[in-house]
């Protein structure tokens, strides 16, 4: 332990001046701080770039101009050279059949004059044969080695491209008006089966997918109409006459038919079913808006046999099942 000092003077005190002297503080360093990065030293030497960059772009462009140039007037060259190849070719055709013609006249010719006359066409016509002949070499020669020039094949290709583009436009355009003559005539399944074909030929014409939304939204109107006629006549009829109603309704197609339209439909056609007082019946529906009304098979126990259908392609009436085929088949409730 520490013992207690008594001091009579400063002098005393400065003896024990180091005993009192404070820990340094630390030193916090301090934070300076950094500057932005600079973006933009030198915006002179950026603007000669871009400046650099716009006159390299426009001697590109003057020179790929320069270069389709080049290849048009080829192009009009071999234009001219397949030309005079088709006259040179027919010119050799139409020689080769006048020395056929003149030969024959020579072996045939009764006055001797003629046959002299036909022997000089047949001297004349085969030397203009042979110089188209020769011609025509030549003129193939120089169109083959003009096709073998790479500009003049791009500029070809762009061609036929274009060509093709405007025939396939052509023929949409004739599809098109095609399709509303059969809509007028109220073959709107044949008019959409048209558009479907072009519009495949042509996924990006605007004009052929705004006929075909068209002539499919009048379809569907015209569909849902036909079958709303024909439920109003079967609910007439399912009381008096079941069988009839239930024929009715089975020929119809519901395929895209709105689901509260189908519902009824389906009731009403079942209703008709159970009307018709089947002994042993039972109903199959695999899906929403398909159905079957079948009976045992008199021959054959484990078989079921269709008496009325709707929605299922191919089940017609007195069609063969076996039973266990339809295992979500359920008694027909009356």
């Amino acid at each position: 332990m520490n013992e207690p000092v008594v001091l009579r003077g400063l002098a005393e005190l400065a003896q024990y001046r180091d005993e009192f002297v404070a820990e340094p503080e630390p030193t916090t360093a301090t934070q300076v701080a950094t500057p932005p990065p600079v973006i933009d030293d030198q915006p002179d030497q950026l603007v000669q770039a871009i400046l650099r960059s716009a006159r390299e772009l426009q001697r590109l462009s003057e020179q790929d101009a320069a270069a389709r140039r080049e290849a048009e007037t080829i192009l009009e060259q071999h234009r001219r050279l397949r030309q005079d190849a088709d006259r040179y070719r027919q010119l050799e055709r139409d020689a080769r059949e006048v020395v056929a013609g003149a030969l024959k006249v020579v072996a045939t010719a009764f006055l001797p004059a003629s046959q002299a006359e036909a022997d000089q066409l047949v001297t004349t016509a085969s030397a203009v044969a042979t110089v188209a002949a020769n011609r025509l070499k030549a003129v193939t020669a120089e169109i083959s080695e003009l096709e073998v020039r790479e500009d003049l094949s791009r500029l070809l290709a762009l061609e036929r491209e274009e060509q093709e583009a405007r025939q396939r436009e052509e023929r949409a355009l004739a599809a098109i008006e095609k399709a509303k003559a059969l809509a007028s005539e109220h073959k709107e399944n044949e008019a959409l089966r048209l558009l479907g074909s072009a519009i495949k030929q042509n996924p990006n014409m605007p004009g052929l997918a705004s006929c075909h939304d068209t002539i499919r939204r009048q379809a569907h109107a015209v569909k849902t109409i036909e079958v709303e006629k024909a439920l109003a006549e079967a609910r007439r009829l399912h009381r008096r006459d079941p069988n009839r109603a239930a024929e009715i309704l089975g020929a119809l197609d519901l395929s895209g038919m709105p689901f509260a339209l189908v519902r009824e439909v389906y009731g009403c056609w079942l209703d008709s079913c159970r009307r018709l007082r089947l002994e042993g019946a039972v109903h199959y529906s695999p899906a929403t808006g398909k159905g079957a009304v079948l009976v045992p098979d008199e021959g054959n126990e484990t078989r079921l046999k269709v008496v009325s259908a709707i929605g299922l392609s191919g089940w017609k009436a007195d069609r063969r099942f076996a039973a266990k085929a339809l295992r979500g088949a359920r008694p027909l409730a009356a």
